[in-house]
């Protein structure tokens, strides 16, 4: 709320830097700073959708289309992100934009066993048989792949 309150009074864009090395949670660290500041600056609709929701569920979808399984991580990106959540004067949020840049290249082209490849591609056939890849307690390809179709039509993407 202090950066929110920051932005109204100055008039100026602030910051926040997740970072870390693999495996450290900088992934569920974004999506908990964005469901925040969603919080705080959400309710402005959009078709039926509120901007908050959309800017919520694009993190599904960035995932699901960029992100794999590997060793250490269970939603690992070879991708950064810088995301910028755009605020009105009254403190609601009024758009988003997210650039993405390829930080290993390796993991795009090569997938090492027991890792996995994009979560789409495992999402789309709920094929955990395909693969070497070892299961996680509480995560279903199947229900990740329905999440992910709801985001996109949140999102607006059919």
């Amino acid at each position: 709320m202090y950066l929110q309150l920051l932005m109204l009074l100055t008039g100026k864009s602030n910051s926040i830097l997740v970072s870390g090395e693999s495996g450290a949670g900088k992934t569920e660290t974004t999506r908990m700073l964005m469901r925040y500041l969603a919080y705080l600056g959400g309710r402005a609709d959009t078709k039926g959708r509120t901007v908050e929701q959309q800017v919520l569920e694009s993190n599904p979808i960035l995932e699901a289309f960029g992100n794999a399984k590997t060793m250490r991580n269970n939603n690992s990106s070879p991708f950064g992100k810088f995301v910028e959540i755009q605020f009105d004067k009254n403190g609601r949020i009024s758009g988003a934009a997210i650039r993405t840049y390829l930080l290993e290249r390796s993991r795009v082209c090569q997938v090492n066993d027991p890792e996995r490849n994009y979560h789409c591609f495992y999402l789309l056939c709920a094929a955990l048989q395909e693969s070497k890849c070892f299961e996680l307690a509480d995560i279903s390809d199947a229900n990740e792949y329905v999440s992910t179709r709801r985001a996109m039509d949140i999102v607006g993407i059919s």
